[in-house]
């Protein structure tokens, strides 16, 4: 008996998803665990797995079509089983139907022959409908994705669309310069003041003065967790400085160590050391529910990852039973994965605590929001060379600021300081994270 294939749920508000695309047709064999189909969510494009080995017996959802979370998209048989289902209709472009003809005139004047109305652009407030490489293309060109006509299924702006659009404009001729005015301009003398320096053009990716920037849809997503979060999670912060130096040495020793295998990052050794101390203070492992407080049965640290378009925070599985140097190799992973949007549905909604580092920003301290439901984030400045008193003598070492942000709903100051007690324990006695 075939399968239902279902709208899967990545991350705990998601209400609905598109079938970007399939990625095996109706009849082709699969393996379990091998991608069968594209679906976008708020924050990225996620390629689901096959549950089980069989065929695509059919494929119920057409590409581009948005359904609710759980709706069957498809089902999984066995080979020749037939499957007797409606399929959800592609979105549709059929044109309006044709007002009445007007009455023959008696002698008509030659009619120019009939063309089809052009694409137009998105009104303005109006959702811009585009594929994730059209917004990509858009985004990488400088060019607004509301000011593009789409010819996709129902309006969708394409990635071609954007390409000719920018085309179009490349060849637009330039605006003509104001005429010289007719009347002479005097001199003006040397003390006279210098004229103001011409405006400055913003950074590359940022908008221009005055612009409406319509939100996309991984930024309406983020503005409505980061609010929610804010609204119903009373957060408090702790700090604490933590001496890298000997994490600095060990990284360099075992980078040398596995030279051509696996590069630990800073973030690696992070990890690994929050992992373990989520062992040891299972509350910052768990969830605010209703009546009660819902400890995870596994640890999955996220590691937040910048986009164009806002950020992702895709989760290591089971963070505390894999070694230094997998959390190297499945980060590195992750991180590129996340921005090829090519995240599973597991990686992309398993994060239990997130860690966002702005070190490589030279960042050195700030704090983090905490995603829902999540109760707890761990914010990581840069490690800077800093002198520090030991033995009663001044050295210099290697010193790094950590911010924990805490849920008050599930713990209180003194649990926070213990964690980041662990934590430090860990970090500047770093021979434990290789246990």
């Amino acid at each position: 008996m075939a399968s239902e294939i279902i709208m899967p749920q990545m991350g705990f508000d998601m209400k609905e998803g598109t079938l970007v695309r399939w990625l095996k047709k109706e009849g082709e064999a699969v393996r379990k665990g091998e991608n069968i189909a594209e679906i976008e969510t708020d924050k990225a494009v996620v390629e689901i797995e096959a549950f089980d080995s069989g065929v695509i017996a059919k494929q119920v959802v057409a590409e581009g079509v948005t359904v609710p979370v759980g709706q069957v998209i498809g089902y999984l048989g066995a080979p020749g089983e037939k499957v007797e289902v409606p399929a959800v209709a592609a979105p549709s472009t059929a044109p309006k139907a044709a007002p009445p003809p007007a009455p023959k005139p008696v002698a008509p004047a030659p009619a120019p022959a009939a063309v089809a109305a052009p694409a137009r652009p998105a009104e303005p407030g109006e959702r811009v409908k585009s594929s994730p490489l059209a917004r990509k293309e858009a985004e990488d060109r400088g060019i607004d994705i509301a000011k593009v006509p789409g010819t996709g299924p129902g309006g969708r702006v394409t990635r071609e669309d954007v390409i000719a659009h920018a085309s179009q404009a490349a060849k637009a001729p330039p605006a003509a310069l104001p005429a010289p005015a007719s009347q002479p301009v005097a001199a003006l003398p040397a003390s006279a003041t210098p004229p103001a320096p011409a405006p400055q053009a913003p950074k590359a990716g940022q908008p221009a003065r005055g612009a409406f920037v319509p939100l996309s849809r991984m930024r309406h997503a983020i503005a409505r967790n980061m609010s929610r979060s804010k609204t119903e999670i009373p957060h408090f912060y702790v700090t604490a400085a933590i001496n890298m130096t000997e994490a600095m040495k060990l990284r360099e020793q075992v980078n040398k160590l596995w030279e051509g295998q696996v590069k630990v990052s800073v973030n690696d050794l992070l990890v690994r050391g929050v992992a373990i101390a989520i062992t040891k203070h299972t509350y910052f492992n768990s969830m605010f529910v209703e009546g009660g407080i819902q400890v995870h049965q596994h640890i999955s640290v996220g590691i937040a990852v910048a986009l164009p378009d806002g950020l992702v925070a895709p989760g290591i599985a089971d963070t505390d039973q894999k070694s230094l140097a997998q959390i190297a190799r499945e980060s590195k992973g992750l991180v590129e994965r996340a921005r090829a949007n090519k995240l599973t549905a597991q990686e992309f909604g398993a994060a239990t605590f997130n860690i966002t580092n702005l070190g490589m920003y030279n960042i050195e301290s700030f704090s983090a929001i905490i995603t829902p439901p999540q109760v707890a984030a761990l914010a990581v400045g840069s490690v800077v060379k800093e002198p520090i008193v030991k033995d009663g003598q001044v050295a210099i070492a290697d010193m790094m600021r950590v911010t924990l942000s805490i849920d008050h709903r599930v713990a209180d100051g003194a649990q926070g300081a213990d964690f980041l007690a662990t934590l430090r324990t860990l970090m500047e006695s770093p021979v434990s994270l290789l246990v």
